[in-house]
């Protein structure tokens, strides 16, 4: 069964968004413009990273992230002040040169002057709590970054954000429907067998695969709430609940218009998700995902299908990924076992924190961070990146098409590389 049937709703859902979209976009617009009238001004922000660069003149500066309730921001401090991470600052900012457009994105920069380190707070939120309980249990800041990531959607420093970029595995870091999955899959090992057998003999009339998904669901809405806005995990999230909804109304959810509905459904409330790399991501990982099961889902066993969705989605992927990440190496294909691990490793690596062993590893994976196969940069014009995305597209129609795209990940590989 489908949830439209007949082409003219997705019209009208389609201009609904649209409507939608609009009275957002109007929304961030006058925040914007109130923003910008008020000129320099005094706020309090709190800082994300921390990390130096140099200029053409060899001379070192440091440059902070910081996060306010509204925005996250890039600037240079003027005293040199050892600034660390979840530190809370006072300080004035100049907004004269920030564009509308960068405003959306969230992320922009901005010249600021009287920075002053505030106490911090004896009364942090949850998230801070489980931020600091985290970093306690690693000397290596880098590890300790990298859980905060995996875990709270924490942003990483440039130097970790290398190392996983040779790894080819900013889709295990980053919060998105994979964490979902292992997440939603432990909840139902740990619950079904309880439930079952208690619900044999008390309630026999209940579902217990709807239970356990309800358990679960909560549990995630709980889980949103403590990471905040990660766009990535957004889609996932959203898409779970609907697909959730569909299933229990014995809707089909494994199809394009599925998640073509998501993605407008997303971006009309969140306009900014349009600017977004991790929603891009997300959206086109789950797009190949079901562009392979649109042809081949009847054709194999569920381990050769394991295999085979794999190596597609990560070939099909590449030239995508190429066009913002021009790092490339065949280091990055052993990302394909290591999504296997990660099944194991993610639930594993959070049960040692919740018992405070979390550091137990942190030597095997400083060691597995820093090691390094020879690399390249491959240039990707935006021509041919916007030629693969409607390449993808009509993937959709034609077999020979869907074929073509991961030959052409291949091929990417083959020619920056080896020649």
């Amino acid at each position: 069964m489908k949830l439209f049937n007949k082409r003219v709703y997705y019209l009208y859902f389609a201009l609904f968004c649209f409507i939608v979209f609009c009275i957002n976009l109007t929304s961030s617009y006058i925040q914007y413009k109130n923003f910008m009238d008020i000129g320099e001004q005094e706020i309090i922000a709190k800082v994300e990273l921390v990390y130096t660069k140099t200029n053409e003149s060899n001379k070192t500066y440091k440059i902070l992230r910081l996060k306010t309730n509204g925005f996250s921001f890039y600037t240079v401090p003027r005293k040199n002040i050892n600034f660390k991470p979840f530190d809370e600052l006072k300080l004035t900012v100049i907004n004269l040169d920030v564009k509308f457009i960068d405003y959306l994105r969230g992320v922009f920069y901005m010249p600021s002057n009287g920075i002053t380190p505030l106490e911090q707070s004896k009364t942090p939120n949850l998230r801070q709590k489980a931020l600091n309980f985290i970093s306690l249990q690693h000397e290596n800041d880098k590890i300790s970054s990298l859980f905060m990531a995996l875990f709270l959607g924490a942003a990483v420093s440039k130097e970790l954000r290398d190392d996983i970029s040779h790894w080819g595995m900013a889709h295990l870091v980053a919060i998105s429907g994979y964490h979902l999955g292992v997440i939603m899959g432990v909840v139902f090992l740990l619950l079904a067998p309880v439930y079952r057998y208690f619900g044999a003999r008390f309630f026999p009339y209940r579902s217990y695969k709807f239970d356990i998904s309800v358990i679960g669901f909560a549990l995630l809405c709980f889980y949103f709430y403590m990471i905040g806005f990660v766009p990535s995990f957004l889609r996932a999230f959203t898409m779970s609940i609907f697909g959730f909804i569909l299933l229990c109304r014995n809707i089909k959810i494994l199809s394009f218009n599925t998640l073509f509905i998501v993605v407008c459904f997303c971006v009309a409330l969140f306009p900014s998700l349009l600017f977004n790399i991790g929603f891009y991501f997300s959206c086109a990982g789950v797009f190949y995902i079901f562009l392979y099961l649109h042809y081949f889902k009847d054709k194999f066993s569920i381990l050769t299908h394991s295999l085979l969705l794999n190596f597609y989605v990560f070939l099909a992927m590449e030239v995508s990924v190429l066009y913002f990440f021009p790092l490339i190496s065949f280091q990055q294909i052993a990302v394909i076992p290591l999504s296997y691990i990660f099944i194991l490793f993610y639930p594993l690596s959070f049960i040692l924190h919740l018992f405070e062993y979390g550091g137990i590893c942190d030597e095997r994976l400083a060691w597995f961070l820093s090691f390094k196969l020879s690399f390249t940069n491959a240039t990707i014009p935006l021509l041919a990146f916007l030629g693969y995305n409607l390449l993808s597209l009509l993937a959709i129609k034609f077999k020979a098409v869907m074929l073509t795209l991961p030959l052409l990940g291949a091929l990417c590989f083959i020619i920056f590389c080896i020649f």
